[in-house]
């Protein structure tokens, strides 16, 4: 058993919003990687099959291969301009942050670019918490965000699409819904939607595109997104791919990646003879919104009657509180320790 991964230590992501706003560093949200029984190789996958991984000019012979490369951010359709910060990781967020601090008064615009992104309700978990630092700071700093969907999140149901609607008119964040960026007419700080709607910037946060990695290019299927079968398996034999480049209806979060790749886990040791078939497992996604000043809620998912299409989603919102707080340092915690620490 072989993991490979571009370096020895890894990142969690949902710490680029404190990165961002200065709270914490980036080295807060980092933690080696190690797994213990399996080896892993760090460095620059070149090539994957189902018969086996090519890194740095090697071949790593392998009876299946489970790929989770992630969404890549694809920051060349952001034009690099005054005002103008693309990322969605920590290291994007670490040279956002001092841009974020500085702004005395203004617009700062929120910009989701486009459909599908990793971990949907955070952008509006930055719109909030960028509200109330600026708001805690006496700055006449109005925040907008943009998305999309003309419904936020409504793939989610449950309640969520309201509750995120409700929560950003409470921390003063005016809501733009059906915002089709012209990610061109960024650069004279102003932002245009394709249905002629203009928002006037002094700076802009923006969630870049989302395309598909390059070692996913071969399989079937457009856009960034992967098809896989009910066991996670790509059009390639042997070679399964879970996470966020996976072609399902679960959130694009760690916990519904984990299960999909227990999923694929139990295919393969089933083709290898070692098991016999398993029914698959279910996520139990768990989402910590940030409010501002220290208050979180806290948006959880189960799946009582198995995944979708035959099931559906059970969607539970508490909060905001600050008891939740302590909840997002467990999460990290517990990331932590599943990566050795």
């Amino acid at each position: 058993m072989t993991l490979f991964e571009r370096a020895p230590a890894v990142e969690y992501m949902p710490g680029a919003i404190p990165v961002c706003l200065g709270r914490t560093t980036r080295e807060r949200w980092r933690a080696r990687l190690s797994v213990p029984e399996v080896e892993v190789v760090a460095g620059e996958v070149e090539e994957i099959s189902g018969g086996g991984v090519r890194l740095e000019g090697r071949t790593y012979e392998a009876d299946a291969v489970v790929a989770a490369p992630g969404l890549v951010l694809d920051l060349r359709r952001v034009p690099d301009a005054p005002g103008v910060h693309a990322f969605w990781d920590p290291a994007g967020a670490e040279v956002a942050s001092s841009a974020v601090r500085a702004v005395e008064g203004g617009t700062v615009a929120v910009v989701v670019s486009s459909l599908p992104y990793r971990c949907p309700p955070a952008p509006f978990a930055m719109a909030m918490e960028l509200a109330s630092y600026y708001g805690d700071e006496g700055r006449p700093v109005r925040v907008v965000l943009t998305t999309p969907e003309e419904v936020p999140l409504a793939a989610v149901g449950g309640g969520v699409p309201e509750f995120l609607a409700r929560s950003c008119a409470e921390a003063d964040v005016e809501l733009l819904p059906a915002f089709e960026p012209d990610l061109d007419s960024l650069g004279d700080r102003r932002l245009r939607s394709a249905g002629g709607v203009e928002v006037e910037y002094g700076l802009a946060l923006v969630v870049p595109p989302h395309a598909r990695s390059a070692l996913l290019a071969g399989l079937a299927g457009e856009g960034p997104l992967v098809p896989v079968s009910p066991r996670f398996e790509s059009s390639e034999p042997g070679l399964f791919v879970v996470g966020d480049a996976a072609m399902v209806p679960l959130p694009r979060a760690a916990d519904a990646a984990a299960a999909e790749g227990r999923t694929a886990a139990d295919a393969i040791l089933e083709r290898l003879g070692l098991t016999g078939e398993q029914e698959p497992h279910l996520p139990e996604p768990e989402c910590f919104v940030g409010h501002g000043g220290g208050w979180y809620s806290r948006i959880s998912l189960r799946y009582p009657d198995g995944l979708p299409p035959t099931g559906s989603a059970e969607v539970t919102v508490e909060g905001p509180s600050e008891r939740f707080a302590t909840g997002f340092e467990a999460s990290f915690d517990r990331w932590h320790e599943l990566r050795g620490g």
